[in-house]
């Protein structure tokens, strides 16, 4: 058992990039990057966060800044509309930094939609 762990460990042991931290794979559909302090931090809010808008977390990568007092955290999720984690999120004091989500049908349902409107007020 030891010596299959130690393999697979091995076939997925890459080295860190920026890549790895803001990139998405294919099962991964969007990406959020949360800054906590320190002494806030607990996976388990976040895990519940999400989950709680029935989303997964597919991978989770932990920065440290400089100042030691701080993360950055990147949170890849399977949802493609992350609207409702966001605010989750923000209703819990967490500081979104930053995300980013695939294209999917709910987004472009919402781009056209915006596009509707724009288009309306331009008349």
């Amino acid at each position: 058992m030891k010596d299959f762990i130690t393999r697979q460990i091995e076939k997925q042991s890459v080295s860190f990039t920026p890549e790895n931290f803001l990139g998405l794979s294919d099962t991964e559909n969007s990406l959020i990057i949360l800054e906590i302090p320190l002494v806030d931090y607990t996976i388990t809010d976040i895990a519940r966060i999400v989950e709680s808008n029935n989303a997964r977390v597919m991978n989770l990568f932990v920065l440290p800044v400089a100042d030691g007092n701080t993360l950055i955290i990147s949170v890849k999720l399977n949802l493609l509309d992350i609207s409702t984690v966001l605010m989750s999120f923000e209703r819990f004091n967490y500081k979104v930094l930053y995300y980013r989500m695939k294209e999917g049908s709910v987004t472009d349902t919402h781009k056209e939609r915006l596009d509707e409107l724009l288009y309306y007020l331009e008349m």
